[in-house]
């Protein structure tokens, strides 16, 4: 008997072909996931880096500001002179201790920062935003008139 060869694959040719279509594919998916991943944390940190910059030229207009005159010191909204609207402790913007300013990122305003739009304090182990400040004297004197060290602590999701 004569055996007929007939057009087509044999299994093993279409079980190879398999194979190397998802090893393919897996590669390229992984290396579009891996992009996706590194952007979305350039984002954050970038949202990050924009945040701390204005708490840090708020900050600034309060270091510049004479004192005594009105004219020149913030006025929050409920009338406290020098504070700052965003900060929960009520007090001058500059007074030695650690403020909670976590205020700026609730909300619809920093939606990479905090997607889920909840509100953000600084006990929150999700985000929040404090600022310690110290007084140094740097020969102008102590409390008001100290030299002022001022260090952030920006906690948001990865």
């Amino acid at each position: 008997m004569k055996t007929r060869k007939r057009p087509g694959q044999t299994l093993i040719e279409v079980t190879m072909a398999t194979m190397i279509a998802a090893i393919t594919t897996t590669a390229v998916f992984s290396v579009v996931l891996s992009s996706y991943v590194s952007d979305s944390k350039a984002d954050k940190r970038d949202a990050a880096s924009m945040l701390l910059k204005r708490a840090q030229d708020t900050l600034k207009s309060y270091v510049s500001a004479l004192p005594g005159d009105a004219n020149y010191v913030p006025v929050s909204a409920g009338g406290c002179v020098g504070c700052w609207s965003a900060d929960s402790s009520g007090g001058w913007a500059l007074a030695a201790g650690t403020h909670d300013i976590s205020s700026l990122m609730n909300g619809g305003n920093n939606p990479v920062l905090n997607p889920t739009g909840a509100a953000c304090s600084g006990g929150s182990s999700i985000c929040g935003l404090k600022y310690t400040v110290t007084d140094n004297n740097c020969g102008f004197g102590t409390g008001a008139n100290a030299c002022k060290r001022v260090a952030f602590s920006l906690v948001y999701t990865d």
